[in-house]
């Protein structure tokens, strides 16, 4: 798929094709002489994927710190965070506490001379069902984005387009279009042995570390200036917001149980580090918020494309009266931030009256 090391956001690359309708080669900057260009008369090249990426994820970023939560579930570190008894974390929408996991699933069929390719694996290996199911390039570490998964038995069964398995070396360095190549698989075409699929989970056994500061009392003695870390878990409290308890804790065959073992000083604690998973899409119209507000700070148009290529007319476009509220807006006067700014508005609005 259209791929970035540069950013990688929740509205990906291949999102962004589709709502355009971006012919799917010509995205990829591959010469297909059998795709349909659809009004683009365009290929893209890395540096317009990597500026576009950029931008969909910065968008993301100004929204997320606006919002107070991301659009899209985030494996995020809230560290020293001063001690409050319940603790108020820097994003909402929490799917728990925890660190992202993976462990590597065999296939046990795959068929790359066909487009798309598929790769069968047990469906056993993801407790979780399909959600658990990323396919990993290996030599970047990028997930690529499959068509779909099937179920046939018990086992999934994995397409993916050849158009997002071309090999990231000529990607990145493509001065020129690339030639299409429908003997699959060609040789600037990814396989399986340059891939790896993975279950992706939640591992809830790395939550959080409570430090207790130095307590320099006639009870306590010890060195002045250094604190002792805690393991703990979370209990979550309210997820919209992100309101957690946290509590020391010790971990045993899976199983949390209350750490009771007396603390100099006889207080709570000092300061907090929290792993957790958070963030949501189910926000009505947040794609279009983010591809606009993208659009306005941007510094090129990333291509020749008609159904694009009028939308970004129209989010660079600065209106010739302006408002007093559009003048300000912090994100800019062009129309496209000012659509995401009221936006957000919307949304802030919507959470204020919820709550």
């Amino acid at each position: 798929m259209a791929r970035s090391e540069s950013a990688q956001p929740e509205f990906s690359l291949d999102q962004y094709r589709k709502r355009f309708n971006i012919p799917p080669w010509a995205f990829n900057g591959v010469e297909n002489p059998n795709e349909t260009k659809r009004g683009c008369d365009h290929y893209f090249t890395q540096w317009e994927r990597d500026d576009l990426a950029i931008a969909l994820n910065d968008a993301e970023e100004l929204l997320a710190e606006r919002l107070g939560f991301y659009l899209g579930a985030r494996y995020l570190i809230d560290y020293d965070r001063v001690w409050e008894d319940p603790l108020q974390l820097r994003f909402g929408h929490v799917l728990g506490a925890g660190i992202r996991a993976r462990d590597e699933v065999t296939p046990s069929a795959s068929d790359f001379t066909t487009d798309p390719a598929t790769i069968t694996v047990p469906s056993a290996s993801f407790s979780g069902g399909l959600s658990e199911v990323v396919v990993i390039e290996d030599s970047t570490g990028l997930e690529i984005e499959y068509d779909e998964i099937t179920t046939s038995g018990a086992n999934y069964v994995i397409s993916i387009g050849q158009y997002k398995l071309i090999e990231w070396d000529d990607l990145e360095d493509q001065s020129t279009t690339i030639d299409y190549d429908a003997a699959f698989p060609a040789a600037t075409w990814l396989k399986l042995a340059d891939l790896t699929v993975y279950r992706q989970y939640r591992d809830t056994d790395t939550q959080a570390t409570i430090t207790y500061g130095p307590s320099c009392n006639c009870w306590c003695a010890g060195e002045a200036c250094s604190g002792t870390d805690y393991t703990g878990c979370a209990f979550v409290l309210n997820r919209d917001i992100g309101l957690v308890r946290i509590q020391r804790a010790t971990l045993a065959s899976g199983t949390w149980s209350c750490d009771s073992s007396a603390v100099c000083g006889c207080h709570a604690g000092t300061k907090a580090t929290v792993r957790y998973e958070a963030g949501t899409t189910d926000v009505p119209a947040w794609e279009q918020a983010v591809f606009q507000l993208a659009h306005a700070r941007m510094g090129e148009q990333p291509c020749g494309c008609a159904l694009q290529e009028r939308q970004w007319r129209r989010d660079r476009t600065v209106p010739s009266a302006l408002t007093r509220e559009q003048l300000l807006c912090p994100w800019g006067l062009e129309l496209g931030a000012w659509t995401a700014w009221n936006w957000l508005t919307d949304q802030a609005h919507g959470k204020a009256f919820m709550l």
